[in-house]
């Protein structure tokens, strides 16, 4: 039993292991992080093998989603501090995130940790002041929970060659017999809080002559990160790297100015070098006559 134990614990490390971060400029970390709200849904594009499982099945970039539920000075539950500062023991004023990761069961990371990952922020809406209240009570009383797992067989599938099924067969394959450390990996637990409460993650939408249009609440067994994403109950926040209300009244294509493209190709950001006055033969393509939008004009 302990050899089972110590193959699984290999396989995690293995899978959760990441590579460097990419640079993801056109986002504006600080300014999400002093205007994200209590109970607002992190979807991260994660950089370990495990997630690229995850990105093959839902075809879609976000593989890994967190919960935040704000500053434990912030919180006027007493009890529920109690339990943060078991799990967390760092100043009363971080912006803390509640999640699931493989190996690590439903856990609790500062923000920050987040830092250099390309995310997207999605807020549910029309919850109240009572709602918010009971999705991160709920949160918290799960902290510490799903904790480790040493089922092989639930591992196998972030080795099964996903690539070799049709797309319409890999997120019913991948659902069946999900057991916990599948669901540490997906976004299980973020519907788990979400559903305390009913509400309607990914609702299904039935028609009918009677009754008209009806939305049926979903049970959350196995929640994939793009559905949130798809979710008509979420809306995407997005923080740029400027503040388009400053250019409402300027015309910002075509662009202006003086820069060059990396070179780099299928990045979700761009990274720029102003000031430069002569590319390389191999780099004069169509491709390189992109300027940022803040340019100084001719």
């Amino acid at each position: 039993m302990q050899l089972l134990r110590n193959l699984a614990t290999f396989i995690i490390h293995w899978l959760t292991k990441t590579g460097e971060p990419k640079d993801h400029g056109l986002s504006d970390f600080e300014k999400m992080r002093f205007e994200l709200k209590p109970c607002d849904v992190l979807l991260v594009q994660g950089r370990g093998r495990v997630d690229k499982v995850i990105q093959s099945i839902s075809q879609s970039i976000w593989s890994h989603a967190a919960l935040y539920i704000g500053r434990p000075m912030d919180i006027e539950d007493q009890d529920l501090k109690t339990i943060i500062q078991h799990f967390y023991q760092g100043p009363n004023d971080t912006p803390l995130l509640a999640e699931s990761k493989l190996g690590e069961g439903i856990t609790i990371k500062p923000l920050l940790s987040y830092e250099h990952e390309h995310i997207r922020v999605c807020r549910p809406k029309s919850l109240n002041e009572k709602q918010i209240q009971q999705i991160t009570r709920f949160a918290v009383n799960r902290l510490g929970s799903h904790r480790g797992g040493s089922n092989l067989f639930d591992l196998l599938r972030f080795f099964f060659p996903w690539g070799l099924l049709p797309f319409r067969w890999r997120r019913a394959v991948f659902r069946h017999w999900a057991g916990r450390n599948t669901r540490n990996v997906t976004a299980a637990f973020v519907a788990e809080c979400f559903g305390f409460i009913q509400f309607p993650l990914y609702p299904l939408v039935k028609t009918s002559s009677e009754q008209g249009v009806q939305l049926l609440r979903r049970h959350p067994k196995l929640c994939l990160p793009y559905e949130i994403d798809l979710s008509p109950s979420f809306e995407v926040v997005k923080y740029p790297f400027i503040d388009f209300q400053v250019y409402e009244n300027e015309r910002l294509i075509p662009w202006k100015g003086s820069g060059a493209y990396s070179g780099m190709e299928q990045e979700s950001a761009l990274v720029y070098q102003s000031g430069v006055k002569k590319l390389d033969s191999q780099e004069e393509t169509s491709e390189s006559n992109i300027t940022p939008i803040n340019s100084k004009p001719d």
